[in-house]
Protein backbone atom coordinates (compact mmCIF):
# COMPACT_ATOMS: atom_id res chain seq x y z
CA UNK A 1 0.00 0.00 0.00
CA UNK A 2 1.56 3.26 -0.70
CA UNK A 3 1.82 6.41 1.60
CA UNK A 4 -0.99 8.14 0.71
CA UNK A 5 -3.21 5.16 1.23
CA UNK A 6 -1.96 3.91 4.07
CA UNK A 7 -2.57 7.49 5.67
CA UNK A 8 -6.55 7.34 4.98
CA UNK A 9 -9.12 7.40 7.61
CA UNK A 10 -12.94 6.99 7.57
CA UNK A 11 -14.67 4.67 5.64
CA UNK A 12 -14.78 6.18 1.93
CA UNK A 13 -11.28 6.54 2.87
CA UNK A 14 -10.45 3.12 2.97
CA UNK A 15 -12.84 2.02 0.64
CA UNK A 16 -11.18 3.68 -1.84
CA UNK A 17 -7.50 2.87 -1.13
CA UNK A 18 -5.89 1.39 -3.61
CA UNK A 19 -1.87 0.16 -4.22
CA UNK A 20 0.30 -0.54 -6.69
CA UNK A 21 0.79 -3.71 -7.75
CA UNK A 22 3.09 -3.68 -11.13
CA UNK A 23 4.57 -0.64 -13.02
CA UNK A 24 1.41 1.63 -14.40
CA UNK A 25 -1.12 -0.90 -12.44
CA UNK A 26 -2.92 -0.73 -8.88
CA UNK A 27 -5.51 -2.58 -7.10
CA UNK A 28 -8.44 -1.25 -5.29
CA UNK A 29 -11.40 -3.36 -3.80
CA UNK A 30 -14.85 -2.33 -4.33
CA UNK A 31 -16.94 -2.78 -1.52
CA UNK A 32 -20.48 -3.87 -0.74
CA UNK A 33 -20.91 -0.85 1.98
CA UNK A 34 -21.35 1.22 -1.39
CA UNK A 35 -23.90 -1.05 -3.04
CA UNK A 36 -27.16 0.69 -3.93
CA UNK A 37 -29.42 -2.84 -4.85
CA UNK A 38 -27.25 -5.02 -7.21
CA UNK A 39 -24.96 -1.96 -8.56
CA UNK A 40 -22.17 0.00 -6.68
CA UNK A 41 -22.49 4.15 -6.49
CA UNK A 42 -21.60 5.17 -9.51
CA UNK A 43 -19.64 8.30 -7.98
CA UNK A 44 -18.04 6.19 -5.25
CA UNK A 45 -16.75 3.25 -8.12
CA UNK A 46 -15.43 6.88 -9.99
CA UNK A 47 -13.80 8.18 -7.01
CA UNK A 48 -11.59 5.08 -6.93
CA UNK A 49 -10.37 5.62 -10.23
CA UNK A 50 -9.64 9.10 -9.31
CA UNK A 51 -7.81 8.26 -6.50
CA UNK A 52 -5.38 6.12 -8.46
CA UNK A 53 -4.46 8.39 -11.23
CA UNK A 54 -3.49 11.18 -7.92
CA UNK A 55 -1.10 8.80 -7.23
CA UNK A 56 -0.06 8.10 -10.38
CA UNK A 57 0.58 11.48 -11.58
CA UNK A 58 3.01 14.12 -10.51
CA UNK A 59 0.25 16.09 -9.65
CA UNK A 60 -2.42 14.95 -6.62
CA UNK A 61 -5.48 16.50 -6.82
CA UNK A 62 -8.73 16.19 -9.26
CA UNK A 63 -9.17 19.45 -11.22
CA UNK A 64 -11.81 17.60 -13.59
CA UNK A 65 -12.27 14.20 -14.04
CA UNK A 66 -15.13 12.37 -16.53
CA UNK A 67 -15.97 8.62 -16.25
CA UNK A 68 -17.67 6.81 -18.74
CA UNK A 69 -19.43 3.95 -17.57
CA UNK A 70 -19.34 0.48 -19.76
CA UNK A 71 -20.30 -1.99 -17.40
CA UNK A 72 -21.85 -3.08 -13.91
CA UNK A 73 -19.74 -3.17 -11.85
CA UNK A 74 -19.08 -6.09 -8.78
CA UNK A 75 -17.81 -6.43 -5.34
CA UNK A 76 -14.59 -7.52 -5.06
CA UNK A 77 -11.10 -6.96 -6.57
CA UNK A 78 -11.19 -4.34 -9.29
CA UNK A 79 -7.33 -3.70 -11.70
CA UNK A 80 -6.93 -0.62 -12.28
CA UNK A 81 -4.52 0.46 -15.53
CA UNK A 82 -2.97 3.99 -16.21
CA UNK A 83 -2.11 5.48 -18.87
CA UNK A 84 -0.30 9.01 -18.28
CA UNK A 85 -1.38 11.32 -21.19
CA UNK A 86 0.70 14.24 -20.32
CA UNK A 87 3.38 15.73 -17.38
CA UNK A 88 3.35 19.90 -16.94
CA UNK A 89 4.63 21.89 -14.72
CA UNK A 90 1.45 23.27 -13.34
CA UNK A 91 -1.44 19.90 -14.41
CA UNK A 92 -0.99 16.48 -15.54
CA UNK A 93 -3.40 14.01 -17.26
CA UNK A 94 -4.09 10.72 -17.53
CA UNK A 95 -6.52 7.99 -17.91
CA UNK A 96 -7.36 4.98 -15.93
CA UNK A 97 -9.15 1.75 -16.96
CA UNK A 98 -10.91 -0.16 -14.14
CA UNK A 99 -11.32 -3.61 -15.21
CA UNK A 100 -13.12 -7.07 -13.18
CA UNK A 101 -12.67 -10.28 -14.73
CA UNK A 102 -11.29 -8.89 -17.57
CA UNK A 103 -13.74 -6.60 -18.51
CA UNK A 104 -13.31 -2.65 -18.80
CA UNK A 105 -15.96 -1.84 -16.18
CA UNK A 106 -15.05 2.12 -16.27
CA UNK A 107 -13.02 4.61 -17.75
CA UNK A 108 -11.90 7.49 -16.06
CA UNK A 109 -9.74 10.47 -17.96
CA UNK A 110 -8.87 13.26 -15.98
CA UNK A 111 -6.84 16.44 -15.57
CA UNK A 112 -4.58 16.75 -12.11
CA UNK A 113 -3.25 20.03 -10.39
CA UNK A 114 -2.02 21.23 -7.00
CA UNK A 115 -4.60 23.17 -5.37
CA UNK A 116 -2.47 24.38 -2.59
CA UNK A 117 -0.38 26.15 -4.93
CA UNK A 118 -3.29 27.01 -6.66
CA UNK A 119 -2.85 30.96 -8.03
CA UNK A 120 -5.68 33.09 -9.64
CA UNK A 121 -9.19 35.29 -10.13
CA UNK A 122 -11.89 34.18 -8.33
CA UNK A 123 -15.69 34.95 -9.63
CA UNK A 124 -19.32 33.18 -8.94
CA UNK A 125 -21.78 34.27 -10.30
CA UNK A 126 -23.91 31.43 -9.01
CA UNK A 127 -26.36 32.22 -6.02
CA UNK A 128 -26.65 30.20 -3.20
CA UNK A 129 -29.59 28.78 -3.04
CA UNK A 130 -32.45 29.51 -1.05
CA UNK A 131 -33.51 26.54 1.10
CA UNK A 132 -33.93 24.63 4.47
CA UNK A 133 -31.57 24.48 6.60
CA UNK A 134 -29.46 20.99 7.82
CA UNK A 135 -31.85 20.83 11.18
CA UNK A 136 -34.97 21.66 9.33
CA UNK A 137 -34.90 18.92 6.46
CA UNK A 138 -35.73 15.13 6.82
CA UNK A 139 -33.60 12.03 6.64
CA UNK A 140 -33.83 10.13 3.34
CA UNK A 141 -35.60 6.42 4.14
CA UNK A 142 -32.76 3.61 4.49
CA UNK A 143 -33.96 0.69 2.15
CA UNK A 144 -32.68 -2.28 3.32
CA UNK A 145 -31.20 -3.27 -0.01
CA UNK A 146 -28.95 0.12 -0.48
CA UNK A 147 -26.03 -0.32 2.25
CA UNK A 148 -25.01 3.11 0.59
CA UNK A 149 -27.65 5.01 2.39
CA UNK A 150 -26.01 3.59 5.81
CA UNK A 151 -22.53 5.58 4.98
CA UNK A 152 -24.73 8.73 4.05
CA UNK A 153 -26.33 11.50 5.93
CA UNK A 154 -28.70 12.57 3.15
CA UNK A 155 -31.50 15.25 4.03
CA UNK A 156 -33.97 16.66 2.13
CA UNK A 157 -37.03 19.15 2.57
CA UNK A 158 -40.41 17.14 3.67
CA UNK A 159 -42.01 17.50 0.30
CA UNK A 160 -38.78 15.80 -1.79
CA UNK A 161 -38.65 12.70 1.00
CA UNK A 162 -42.55 12.31 0.43
CA UNK A 163 -41.51 12.47 -4.08
CA UNK A 164 -39.60 9.74 -2.89
CA UNK A 165 -42.56 7.74 -1.15
CA UNK A 166 -45.06 8.04 -3.97
CA UNK A 167 -45.80 11.73 -4.08
CA UNK A 168 -43.46 13.37 -6.77
CA UNK A 169 -44.17 17.11 -7.15
CA UNK A 170 -43.00 17.10 -11.05
CA UNK A 171 -39.90 20.25 -10.26
CA UNK A 172 -37.12 17.60 -11.33
CA UNK A 173 -35.18 19.37 -8.64
CA UNK A 174 -33.27 18.23 -5.33
CA UNK A 175 -32.13 20.64 -2.70
CA UNK A 176 -30.75 19.14 0.20
CA UNK A 177 -27.33 18.09 2.69
CA UNK A 178 -24.76 15.57 2.11
CA UNK A 179 -21.89 14.33 4.98
CA UNK A 180 -20.44 11.43 5.63
CA UNK A 181 -22.17 9.86 8.68
CA UNK A 182 -19.15 8.08 10.21
CA UNK A 183 -17.57 12.07 10.24
CA UNK A 184 -14.85 11.06 7.79
CA UNK A 185 -12.84 14.33 6.15
CA UNK A 186 -14.20 14.82 2.80
CA UNK A 187 -11.48 15.16 0.54
CA UNK A 188 -11.26 16.15 -3.00
CA UNK A 189 -12.00 12.32 -3.81
CA UNK A 190 -15.11 12.02 -1.71
CA UNK A 191 -16.03 15.46 -3.57
CA UNK A 192 -16.54 13.07 -6.75
CA UNK A 193 -18.69 10.78 -4.82
CA UNK A 194 -20.86 13.22 -3.31
CA UNK A 195 -22.03 14.47 -6.68
CA UNK A 196 -23.68 11.19 -7.36
CA UNK A 197 -24.74 10.91 -4.17
CA UNK A 198 -29.01 12.33 -4.10
CA UNK A 199 -31.45 9.74 -5.95
CA UNK A 200 -32.31 10.70 -9.40
CA UNK A 201 -33.79 13.88 -9.68
CA UNK A 202 -36.10 12.50 -12.31
CA UNK A 203 -37.63 10.38 -9.11
CA UNK A 204 -39.09 13.55 -8.40
CA UNK A 205 -41.07 13.17 -11.95
CA UNK A 206 -42.02 9.99 -12.02
CA UNK A 207 -41.57 9.14 -8.78
CA UNK A 208 -39.33 6.43 -7.54
CA UNK A 209 -39.99 3.68 -10.41
CA UNK A 210 -38.01 2.24 -12.75
CA UNK A 211 -33.88 2.09 -13.27
CA UNK A 212 -31.54 5.27 -14.26
CA UNK A 213 -27.92 3.94 -14.78
CA UNK A 214 -25.55 6.89 -15.11
CA UNK A 215 -23.92 6.80 -18.95
CA UNK A 216 -21.12 9.48 -18.64
CA UNK A 217 -20.00 11.52 -15.48
CA UNK A 218 -17.82 14.73 -15.13
CA UNK A 219 -17.14 16.64 -12.24
CA UNK A 220 -15.11 19.89 -11.88
CA UNK A 221 -13.88 20.72 -8.15
CA UNK A 222 -13.42 24.04 -6.97
CA UNK A 223 -11.76 23.39 -3.73
CA UNK A 224 -11.11 21.63 -0.96
CA UNK A 225 -14.49 21.23 1.18
CA UNK A 226 -14.44 22.98 4.86
CA UNK A 227 -16.14 20.59 7.84
CA UNK A 228 -19.36 20.23 7.96
CA UNK A 229 -22.30 19.58 5.42
CA UNK A 230 -22.38 20.07 2.25
CA UNK A 231 -25.17 22.08 0.44
CA UNK A 232 -26.43 20.28 -2.66
CA UNK A 233 -28.84 21.16 -5.45
CA UNK A 234 -29.42 18.37 -8.08
CA UNK A 235 -31.30 18.61 -10.76
CA UNK A 236 -32.54 17.11 -14.29
CA UNK A 237 -33.26 19.83 -16.70
CA UNK A 238 -33.40 17.82 -20.29
CA UNK A 239 -34.91 14.47 -20.71
CA UNK A 240 -35.02 13.70 -24.09
CA UNK A 241 -36.43 10.23 -25.53
CA UNK A 242 -35.13 8.68 -22.06
CA UNK A 243 -31.71 10.28 -21.87
CA UNK A 244 -31.96 12.90 -18.90
CA UNK A 245 -29.36 15.19 -18.46
CA UNK A 246 -28.41 15.99 -14.99
CA UNK A 247 -26.44 18.65 -13.05
CA UNK A 248 -24.88 18.91 -9.42
CA UNK A 249 -23.58 21.93 -7.56
CA UNK A 250 -22.18 21.41 -4.30
CA UNK A 251 -21.33 24.30 -1.40
CA UNK A 252 -19.23 23.51 1.60
CA UNK A 253 -20.38 25.03 5.24
CA UNK A 254 -18.57 28.50 4.43
CA UNK A 255 -20.64 28.31 1.48
CA UNK A 256 -17.98 27.94 -0.84
CA UNK A 257 -18.74 26.28 -4.04
CA UNK A 258 -16.74 23.02 -4.21
CA UNK A 259 -17.89 21.53 -7.61
CA UNK A 260 -19.90 21.29 -10.30
CA UNK A 261 -20.49 17.94 -11.91
CA UNK A 262 -22.84 17.04 -14.85
CA UNK A 263 -24.21 13.87 -15.37
CA UNK A 264 -25.82 11.52 -18.92
CA UNK A 265 -28.08 8.99 -17.64
CA UNK A 266 -30.30 6.56 -19.35
CA UNK A 267 -33.99 6.21 -17.54
CA UNK A 268 -35.49 3.32 -17.93
CA UNK A 269 -39.52 3.36 -16.90
CA UNK A 270 -41.12 0.70 -15.85
CA UNK A 271 -43.15 -1.47 -18.09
Amino acid sequence: MDNAAESLQGGFAQATAVEQIEDNVWQGNFSADWLIGQTLNGGYAMAVGARVLGAALPHPDPVTVTGHFLARTEVGPVRCEVEVLREGRGSSSGVVKLIQNGELKIQVAGVYGDMARQRGETLNFEPIPEMLSFEQCDDLPFPDNQPFRKQMLQRMASHSVRALQGEPDGSGVWRGWLDLIDGGEKDLFSVIMFSDALPPPVFSIYGREGWVPTLELSVQLHQRPCPGPLRCVFRANVITEGIVNEECLLWDSEDKIVAIARQTAKYRSPK
